[in-house]
């Protein structure tokens, strides 16, 4: 492969943004990856920016973050039972049937999350 700009060179790597070929002449090494000096730097430091948060966001879902809201559906739900059956409106009221729906999508959401993040890594 040779640089996109000088043809009769070639290339060392390729731009994170556009992908072009790049010699050492045109390249921007910015520890991470290569781009294209003086147009792609800072379109690929935001990609790494991006690429990095998200892989700290992925880990922390990994270590439990993953549980949160599942249970706080399932507390919602609870609550939303227990007051109206504490309200003597029975187990026929819309308050049971929309805490058990919140129940419902909190199971759901949990398997789904196991699913997606494998088992809870003690």
């Amino acid at each position: 492969m040779y640089c996109f700009n000088h043809h009769d060179r070639p290339a060392i790597g390729t731009c994170k943004e556009c992908c072009k070929g790049l010699c050492t002449e045109c390249a921007a090494d910015l520890g991470h990856g290569l781009a294209c000096k003086g147009q792609h730097e800072s379109m690929v430091e935001t990609l790494n920016t991006i690429i990095t948060r998200n892989a700290s966001a992925y880990s922390a879902a990994e270590k439990g973050g993953s549980f949160i809201l599942p249970a706080f559906l399932g507390f919602i739900g609870v609550i939303l039972i227990g007051q109206t059956l504490y309200a003597g409106r029975g187990l026929t009221s819309f308050g049971v049937l929309l805490g058990g729906g919140f129940i419902a999508f909190g199971v759901v959401f949990l398997l789904f999350n196991r699913r997606v993040f494998g088992p809870r890594k003690r």
